[in-house]
Parts: C-alpha cells; structure tokens; sequence
C-alpha cells in the first residue's frame, strides 16, 4: 500500500547564529529605550500584548538597525519558497515589521495575516513558559471529524494544533493565511518578539537618477526594506566621466563618534561622510570592475566575484584631508596617504556562501610606524548587510598580529589571507567575532590598521547586487 500526504501545510522554524543573535540582542535592547520605542509602542486595544502594530509608519527593522535580522529573513524565506513549496525563484522584502512586547499573564488571540506572502516572528526575549505560539489544523472538516470520532492524537497527521516553542535566536515561518495564536506569558518575565511579513518585491522599471532628482527625494521617507534593484549594465549612454571631488564630496556638518570596540578597539565612525552617496552608488556599482585576487586554484571567478576599482586623487582632496583632521584629533598622530589613489572594493556571490565573514587580517605594511585604515560604505540603505567585523585570534586571546598567530599561520597556510579563497578556514575554531561597525549609505569608518579584522555579511546578502565599500590608508 502506498499513501500521499495531499493538503500539506509547511512549517519553518530555524535558529540564527548565536554571534548575530548576540547583536540582534544589543540593537534591540537599545532601541527599547529609544524615542522611537516610547513613542510607537502602545498597548493593544484588543490585547493585552504591547506593540508598534497600531503605528503604519514605523519599522522595528529600520527603526533599530537590525540588517542582521532583515538578511536572516529574506534567506530563510527564499529557501521556503523554492525548497519547501517548490516554487521558482522571486525577490523578497519584508513589507511591514513590527515588536510585540508580552508580560506576564499577556496572551494574543487567533487571527491571520492575509494579504501577504510569508509571515514570521523572530524571538528575541523567550523566558521558559512564556507562551507557544499555536496553529491550529486549518482545515475545519478535518478538526471537527477529529472530534467527533476521537481520533486525535500526538502525530502530526492527528494533531488538532501544532505548537511551536519559543527561544531566544528562533524564526518561526509559514504562509500569511495561516491562523494562529499566542498562549498566555505564565513566566515571571518578559517575552519579546519581531513580527514580519513579507511580499514579491514589484516590478519597477529602472530610471537613471540624476543629482537633481537625488536631491530633490533626499528627505523623502525610505521603506523599511525596499525593493533589491538588479545590477545595471553600463552602457555607452550612462557610462559618462566624473570629477572624483564632486562625485565624492564631503559634508560639511559631519559629527564623529568615537565607538570603541570591547572598550579596547578605539574606531571612529563619522555617518553622512559623502554629500552624494547615491550618485556615488550608482557609479560605482555599474563601472566595469577588474578582478585582483585571481590566483590559480583560487574560487574568485568561481564562487564569487572579488574585484577592485581604483580612482587616482590628487591634492587637495577632502576625503583625504578630512581622514587626516579627524586621525590627529582623536589617535593625536599626523599622517599621509600610502598612496595617491584610493580603492572601490566590488564584490558579488555567485554560489552559496561558507561563512558570514571573510578572512581576519590586518593591514601593516612594513616601513611604517602606524597605519589608519579607513572605509567608506557605499550601498543603499536597503542593500546594506553586516558591515566590519573585529576579531580576537583564539590561540593568543591577541586582537593584533603577535607571534603565535604568525605560527600558526606558517603550521597552516591555509588561515592566512592568501587570496585564494575568501572565505576563512575552520573560522570558529581559530577566530572570535568581538563586535562590528554597520554597514550604512555614506558611512566613514576609521581605526588603527593592526587590529585583526574582515569584511561581515551574514546570511544570503549580496546575490542580486555588489557589496561597494571604498578604502583607503593614512600612515605615518
């Protein structure tokens, strides 16, 4: 005898990296004593649950920061699309997003999210007996069926509801239709969770900006998480010359922050660097780039695209010269630049991903006393994933070169950035991820060039566009 399962409903429940919960965790924490947060989240008037449901125009996602969480997402969604429902391949986005708050004794009635695709709750707070979030069968004649000839029971195909557990780090997914319900908070704690939902990003057609129609949408409100634009073709009609000073010109108002890393990594962040980030986006992501790292045997080309453009600059340069004010205001040092020119990293993935980080290294050069390494991110707002992270080299506890790394990259060459491969080797046995800068549009970010550190993304992030960010070094 043979028998098919026919009707099935999917069900996704995954738990994110401890390291991206951790940072999650953080963003989230500090959003809760936000404005933002006192401002937009109310009780419910129907539930107990307090949340920013009831406010249209606010977006925990963008609201907090948490790119980390918003890649999570849209990976997991794509694989329960194309792997559990089989369906081809569409572009994602996370239409509305929003936190609910339960105390003890709070509970949620059941209720769907029709209109949407995909809808999920990420727990960020999820205490022991804090409440499961339940669905029900959804097939009305089998639950009654079920109840009138007693045949419910324990297995998945008996059930008459379906509970999923709560923890701190899970995502719990499934089609918008679904009905569902949260049971009552029976802790003596608070139980935090993201809601989200998600649509097939519409279809736009794709206009040239210029810098007055940039201008002119500046201050319009972006969308939590807008459409992921495919990469455009350089052709003959756009591809037109640029003076570097105008297309990277430099604020005037900027107001940097020093934001130690673990207390002990002094870096400098210096938000709306560049007066036109997006005309600079735009230029930077459709200029043919040139591969760098190409080595024989090496997976550049193969799994992934790591290229590198290089602008020639000239003095007096603000870019320069701003880097240079702000490295002798803050580490009290006079520098230069290494070289007259300053690099666009471009980098693409074309197959799956082996980790969330590239290689740690650092960037010492030899005939140089210090050196400042400074970086300029250059994507969209809604394309931004991850950012910088730093890392602490686990055999010596070190977050500098020293000498028992350096052993143990000539035991196993294999460590080291050698331009083979992109992604590290046995990561999590030899590095320690101790914090990390935001990738944002525009964003400078400065700090000494011997702390270990890698370029971040977590998740399914840069498939349909590069990741843009701009380099350069001071020394002295």
């Amino acid at each position: 005898m043979s028998a098919s399962l026919i009707f099935s409903v999917p069900l996704l429940v995954e738990d994110i990296d401890p390291v991206v919960r951790g940072v999650i965790h953080a963003k989230v924490s500090a959003y809760l004593e936000s404005d933002h947060a006192k401002r937009d989240i109310v009780p419910s008037p129907e539930e107990s649950v307090s949340t920013s449901y009831y406010k249209p125009e606010a977006h925990v996602l963008a609201d907090a920061g948490l790119n980390e969480l918003e890649q999570f997402v849209i990976g997991a969604a794509t694989t329960f699309l194309e792997k559990a429902l089989r369906l081809p391949p569409r572009r994602l986005e996370i239409e509305r997003s929003w936190i609910n708050i339960f105390k003890p004794g709070a509970q949620e009635a059941q209720h769907s999210h029709d209109g949407s695709l995909l809808s999920c709750s990420y727990y960020v707070e999820a205490p022991k007996d804090c409440g499961c979030l339940v669905m029900p069968d959804p097939i009305g004649a089998r639950r009654s069926y079920r109840e009138f000839t007693k045949t419910a029971g324990t297995d998945v195909l008996t059930r008459r509801d379906i509970a999923v557990e709560p923890q701190p780090g899970r995502l719990v997914m499934f089609e918008s239709w679904l009905p569902h319900y949260v049971q009552c908070n029976k802790s003596d704690k608070v139980r935090i969770s993201i809601a989200m939902n998600l649509r097939e990003v519409p279809r736009q057609s794709s206009m040239p900006r210029t810098r007055e129609s940039a201008s002119a949408t500046a201050d319009a409100p972006q969308p939590a998480a807008a459409a992921r634009t495919p990469i455009a073709r350089a052709t003959s009609a756009d591809a037109k010359p640029f003076l570097f000073n105008d297309l990277f010109e430099v604020r005037t108002d900027l107001k940097p922050s020093l934001e130690p890393i673990q207390n002990q990594i002094p870096t400098v962040v210096v938000d709306d660097f560049l007066k036109h980030p997006e005309e600079a986006r735009d230029v930077v992501g459709r200029a043919p780039a040139a591969n760098w790292k190409h080595e024989q045997g090496g997976r550049n080309f193969v799994d992934y695209y790591d290229c590198r453009l290089r602008f020639p600059i000239r003095p007096p340069n603000a870019m320069i010269g701003t880097a240079q004010q702000l490295i002798r205001k803050v580490y009290s040092i006079d520098t230069r630049p290494s070289e007259a020119s300053v690099d666009v990293n471009w980098f693409m993935q074309i197959r799956d991903k082996r980790a969330d980080f590239a290689v740690p290294h650092n960037d010492m050069t030899a005939k140089v006393q210090r050196s400042f390494t400074c970086i300029v991110y250059l994507n969209r707002r809604e394309e931004c994933s991850g950012g910088t992270a730093f890392f602490r080299f686990k055999k010596s506890g070190s977050l500098v070169l020293d000498e028992p790394y350096l052993r143990t990259i000539r035991e196993d060459s294999r460590l080291a950035e050698t331009g083979l491969d992109y992604w590290p080797v046995g990561a999590a046995e030899v590095w320690e991820m101790v914090g990390a800068v935001d990738m944002a549009p525009g964003r400078l970010l400065i700090f000494p060039s011997e702390y270990f550190h890698a370029a971040y993304h977590p998740q399914n992030s840069f498939y349909d566009f590069p990741r843009l960010t701009l380099a350069f070094w001071m020394v002295s």
